[in-house]
C-alpha cells in the first residue's frame, strides 16, 4: 500500500541528504528540534508550491496586460515587427533580455513569435519596465495596464521590487519560512487587482496559500 506521506527517515538522514547548510535555517527556526525542523522543511516545499500557483496566475495576467498596450496585439507576429525589438521604446538592457529569450526560443526549435517571447521573459524584465527611466513609457502606454490602480508608477515599481526576490527564492527552491509570506501573498493579489479586480478575486479563490499557511508546523 502506498504511503500518504514522506518516507519515515531519521532527521539525521534527512540532514545528510539536504546538507547541513540547507537544513540549518529549519533547525534554527525549530530551536534545534530535529523532528520539527524536518516538518518545516516539508512545509516550506508545500507553501512554495501553493505560492507558485498564485505567482503563475498573477504573472500571466501581468505580462498579458502590459503586452496588450502595444498594438497591434498579434501574438503570432514576429518580434521584430512589435514593441519587443523597438529601440525607440526599450533600453539596451531590456533589449538584451529579449535577445537572450529569442536565442533560447530558437535553440529549443520553437517558432519565434511575439507570444512566445512574452511568455519567455522573466518577472524581473517586467518589473524593470516600471523603473523611473521608463516614466515616459508609463505615461504613454503602461498606466493603461492598471486601470484600477492609483496611477502611480512608483507604487507598481515598489510592489514588484518586493516580489522579485521572493519569486526567485521560490523558483530556486530556497527557504522562505522566515519571509513575510502573508505580506507577499497580499502584494500579489493587490497587483492583480490593479489590473482586473475580477481576475484577482478568481486568483484568490483558486489559491491554496491561506490553507497551507494555517497548517504551518509548530504554530499554536
Amino acid at each position: 500500500m502506498a504511503s500518504d506521506g514522506p518516507p519515515d527517515i531519521s532527521t539525521a538522514q534527512a540532514a545528510r541528504r539536504l546538507t547541513d547548510a540547507r537544513f540549518a535555517p529549519y533547525l534554527a527556526e525549530a530551536d534545534d528540534n530535529h523532528d520539527l525542523a524536518l516538518e518545516l522543511y516539508v512545509w516550506n516545499a508545500r507553501i512554495s508550491s501553493a505560492l507558485f500557483e498564485t505567482l503563475h496566475h498573477v504573472e500571466v495576467l501581468l505580462r498579458n496586460a502590459i503586452d496588450a498596450q502595444f498594438v497591434p496585439a498579434d501574438a503570432g507576429a514576429a518580434p521584430r515587427d512589435t514593441w519587443l525589438e523597438d529601440t525607440a521604446i526599450l533600453t539596451p538592457e531590456s533589449l538584451q533580455r529579449i535577445a537572450e529569450t529569442i536565442r533560447r526560443i530558437r535553440r529549443d526549435g520553437r517558432r519565434l513569435t511575439r507570444g512566445h517571447v512574452v511568455a519567455g521573459l522573466s518577472f524581473g524584465f517586467w518589473r524593470a519596465l516600471f523603473d523611473k527611466r521608463y516614466d515616459r513609457l508609463w505615461v504613454s502606454h503602461l498606466h493603461r495596464a492598471f486601470p484600477h490602480g492609483s496611477g502611480d508608477r512608483a507604487q507598481i515599481a515598489t510592489t514588484m521590487s518586493a516580489l522579485v526576490p521572493f519569486h526567485n527564492r521560490i523558483a530556486h527552491h530556497e527557504t522562505i519560512i522566515l519571509r513575510p509570506i502573508q505580506v507577499h501573498y497580499n502584494e500579489l493579489l493587490t497587483l492583480a487587482s490593479w489590473i482586473d479586480p475580477a481576475a484577482a478575486e478568481w486568483i484568490a479563490g483558486a489559491a491554496r496559500v491561506e490553507t497551507v499557511l494555517s497548517a504551518r508546523p509548530g504554530s499554536a
